[in-house]
């Protein structure tokens, strides 16, 4: 079993151009993806700088929200016990008034 030789007849220049060809255009994709990437990467930057800069202004506005509420806080820690104390009281009296119904009945 012999085999019979197989013959190329393409030159060497052929062939060369052939792949200088499929080169550039890979070269091509290759730019094209590449520029497509970047300008990824810009509007990815410009997108933290501008967050950056409303989480900066959030943080101030959150700054201010908090200072209004402690002031309202601060009144609220003298209204809350003074709240406690009427109503214990008032509850106290009615205890008394329910279990001795005659307690300070002041003749008229």
């Amino acid at each position: 079993m012999s085999q019979t030789p197989i013959t190329v007849t393409y030159s060497l220049e052929e062939i060369l151009k052939e792949i200088n060809s499929k080169l550039d255009k890979i070269d091509e994709k290759f730019e094209a993806k590449f520029d497509t990437l970047q300008k990824d990467v810009n509007d990815l930057k410009v997108g933290q700088v501008r967050l950056g800069k409303k989480l900066t202004g959030d943080i101030k506005a959150l700054g201010t929200e908090v200072k209004g509420i402690n002031k309202r806080l601060d009144s609220q820690e003298f209204i809350n016990p003074s709240v406690a104390v009427g109503f214990i009281l008032a509850l106290g009296t009615g205890a008394i008034k329910l279990l001795f119904p005659n307690f300070l009945n002041l003749p008229h």
